[in-house]
């Protein structure tokens, strides 16, 4: 996320080690979920000199980084936008209305853009392969899908269990369980039978919703089949799942979020076996670590490859 937020590259990977501004990112959720609910008091408190910890080192590295942007962006004479902020660059250049009407603006659309789309795919991701791993037949169901797709490279192709599997796991585990905060219309709005005033700020926690059993039958059981025609009957209200939200701020990277994780997923279902490290029975990770944004506690895992015995396996036949 950091080459698509403003073309810098955490080298996470290279070095074999978390990134200070992600470590300082991953601390700082810990302030927002907890004063989250009080976001009056969140201000007041990273303003208090010594108070602001990783917040405000989050803050001054993705500053540092759209200030060289910036820089970069006015010594380009192409002006070819290659990631956000230069595109956000670009759009002021333009005069264009999308464009943040200032700094301030700028430095939240980057922060959020390395929030929003490298925990949020992260999380989901890990929690994929937790459920993989403590449900066999779901994980054996998977590679037989996968194994029989057409075209190795062909991410295209129609995985509905996949997507099932993808879908149940946003369903128990929603990256935003908390939800995000709304505002009524100055005239009011009637929900069923509850009248609430205009000007109201609400939040509809998506963690209690999506796991109603108003909403969906055996609510707490990890059933991927639900989301397929099989599953009729599992889910008794659509409108309960929404693990990107809904409406004009819904999330933007949905459909990019998607596609990373289908990717990943669908490579590691036919390379790899998977299952719970010796001695790990998951309860950690079943753990919310905040009300805000969902983080995993660690939970280690068996991962091994041996795509050619488990094809001549009984159970793929």
């Amino acid at each position: 996320m950091g080459e698509i937020a403003f073309r810098k590259d955490f080298k996470q990977l290279e070095d074999g080690t978390e990134h200070y501004a992600i470590t300082a990112m991953h601390a700082q959720m810990d302030q927002v979920g907890i004063l989250g609910a009080v976001p009056w008091l969140l201000h007041l408190l990273i303003c208090i000199p010594g108070l602001g910890g990783p917040y405000e080192a989050f803050k001054k590295y993705t500053m540092g980084q759209i200030e060289q942007r910036k820089a970069e962006w006015r010594q380009d004479s192409e002006k070819r936008p290659t990631d956000v902020v230069s595109w956000l660059l670009k759009a002021k250049d333009d005069g264009d209305a999308s464009a943040p009407p200032g700094d301030d603006c700028l430095y939240d659309e980057g922060r959020l853009a390395i929030i929003a789309g490298s925990d949020t795919t992260g999380t989901t991701f890990a929690n994929v392969l937790y459920y993989l791993a403590i449900h066999p037949e779901v994980h054996q169901r998977l590679q037989r899908e996968v194994d029989g797709a057409q075209g190795v490279h062909d991410y295209n192709t129609p995985l509905p269990y996949l997507e099932g599997v993808i879908n149940e796991t946003l369903r128990l585990k929603p990256v935003v369980p908390s939800g995000q905060p709304r505002v009524t219309p100055p005239e009011g709005l009637a929900i069923d039978e509850t009248w609430i005033p205009g000007n109201t700020i609400m939040v509809v926690p998506q963690y209690l919703l999506q796991r109603d059993e108003r909403n969906f039958a055996r609510p707490l059981e990890f059933l991927p089949e639900r989301w397929l025609e099989e599953g009729k009957g599992l889910v008794l209200d659509d409108r309960a799942f929404f693990p990107f939200s809904i409406g004009p701020y819904a999330c933007a990277g949905k459909q990019l979020a998607y596609l990373q994780i289908r990717m990943a997923i669908w490579q590691i279902a036919r390379e790899f076996d998977i299952s719970l490290a010796p001695q790990e029975d998951g309860k950690n990770f079943e753990q919310n670590k905040m009300p805000k944004t969902l983080l995993p506690w660690q939970c280690r895992l068996f991962i091994w490859s041996s795509p050619s015995e488990r094809l001549r396996s009984p159970h793929h036949e």
